[in-house]
């Protein structure tokens, strides 16, 4: 539905929505300016909260990844787009899981990562949530491969 406020001839405001048209003072304008800006900022800061939340538990999940075995490593590496394995390492907060991934790369892919990763330096709390989103099937994977290897040892 569309909605076109305007001023008629005498001042008033007007607001119609369809065919239906509201007659405003400029107070009225004024107050429903301010509802409607007040519900946008508590929008905004939930929706930075839930961003918040999600980022800390990405962070937790990441810092998890260390503990895998560097052969799955090896698949998993490869199967992440730059921008993903990028988020990966960097939440992690760790050089160790850093050089582990270098590590497992070959040395064009890790010529590569290194290149990326000074590239990627700016990335928004919002697209590191789109990328962990994005890779987290292949975690699952990782943990699952990494549960079975453990599991063949015992």
């Amino acid at each position: 539905m569309e909605i076109l406020a305007k001023k008629d001839a005498t001042g008033l405001n007007l607001l119609e929505f369809g065919p239906v048209t509201i007659e405003m003072s400029n107070e009225v304008v004024k107050a429903l300016y301010q509802v409607i800006d007040q519900r946008l900022s508590e929008s905004a800061t939930a929706e930075t909260e839930i961003l918040q939340k999600k980022l800390n538990a990405y962070k937790v999940l990441a810092s998890k990844m260390r503990a895998v075995d560097d052969r799955i490593i090896q698949k998993f590496a490869v199967q992440l787009l730059p921008e993903q394995l990028v988020t990966l390492v960097r939440l992690s907060g760790t050089d160790s899981f850093y050089q582990k991934v270098l590590r497992n790369l070959s040395k064009q892919n890790r010529r590569q990562f290194e290149i990326d990763y000074q590239e990627f330096k700016q990335i928004t709390v919002h697209q590191a949530c789109i990328y962990m989103e994005q890779i987290v099937p292949y975690i699952k994977k990782a943990a699952q491969e990494q549960r079975a290897m453990q599991e063949q040892v015992r």
